[in-house]
């Protein structure tokens, strides 16, 4: 009996090795996904007519006025990108990471923003309305003036963004309440 259950064990040793070189082999398919590209090449790439830029690495890149509508950023990094006056009306930044991002006066209308990351980003004067923005992380993020008329926000995420007199609520009225 002590030899069939050490035989067993060696199986499920093996077993345990095989399960964890796939999950390692993954993760490194993972990281080898993201993608890193400069604002000329993806400008370039979107006139062309590409729409996926999911698992890029643009953090820092200069894209402020571009239009982007329909884009899909998700899972991306683009960590103090400036996107200020950028279309991205209809985009997809679900589960993005836009830390310190310039989003000032953006078109974000209808844009998917579930668990994106918006830690402290620009978003004064941005287009906002009927966004989804579930769980989204707004802590820090600066919505003065922003228009968020019809968007998926709960009061939580508001209590923790900056906003003033001039910030449109969900329900279409300003102010702080």
């Amino acid at each position: 009996m002590n030899n069939s259950g050490g035989a067993r064990q060696k199986v499920l040793t093996a077993k345990s090795a095989t399960v964890a070189n796939n999950c390692s082999s993954s993760q490194g398919q993972k990281s080898a996904v993201m993608r890193q590209l400069d604002s000329p090449d993806l400008l370039a790439a979107y006139l062309r007519g590409r729409r996926d830029f999911a698992l890029h690495k643009l953090n820092l890149l200069n894209l402020q006025g571009a239009n982007l509508s329909g884009t899909n950023f998700h899972s991306s990094q683009l960590e103090r990108v400036n996107l200020q006056g950028a279309n991205l009306h209809n985009s997809d930044f679900g589960r993005a990471s836009l830390n310190r991002a310039n989003l000032r006066d953006a078109n974000l209308s209808k844009a998917y923003l579930n668990n994106a990351d918006l830690e402290a980003a620009d978003l004064r004067g941005a287009d906002l309305s009927y966004a989804y923005l579930q769980n989204a992380n707004l802590r820090g993020a600066n919505l003065c003036g922003a228009n968020l008329t019809g968007a998926k926000i709960s009061e939580e995420q508001l209590a923790l963004a900056k906003t003033n007199w001039m910030t449109i609520r969900p329900n279409g009225k300003r102010g702080l309440f």
